[in-house]
């Protein structure tokens, strides 16, 4: 995606020491944003409603690729309707390309 001239960031409903332990371990160079009460993924419209409030699964987002332009408004929105799928990067980023080619 940077190639394409993106930048990279998730947001996940872990908190911000699980995350800097993943960072740590897995080397990762972007940005990862810890919403633990799961206001940006409500906002979004993300969070899997199937799992109780008290569950142990309460606040996960469906996963979501969301392109936002250079005003900061969404142009691309790639999701899926359960947290153990993931939108396929390949066609993603066929899209992209797409777009920056016109």
């Amino acid at each position: 995606m940077r190639d394409l001239g993106y930048e990279v960031a998730t947001v996940t409903y872990d908190d911000v020491g699980k995350l800097r332990r993943l960072e740590q371990r897995q080397k990762i160079d972007y940005p990862m944003l810890s919403d633990v009460n799961s206001d940006i993924i409500r906002a979004f419209g993300l969070l899997a409603e199937e799992y109780p409030e008290g569950s142990f699964y309460y606040g996960v987002p469906r996963p979501a690729i969301i392109v936002l332009d250079a005003e900061g408004k969404v142009s691309h929105r790639f999701s899926e309707a359960h947290y153990t799928v993931r939108p396929d990067i390949d066609s993603v980023l066929a899209v992209l390309r797409k777009d920056d080619t016109g």
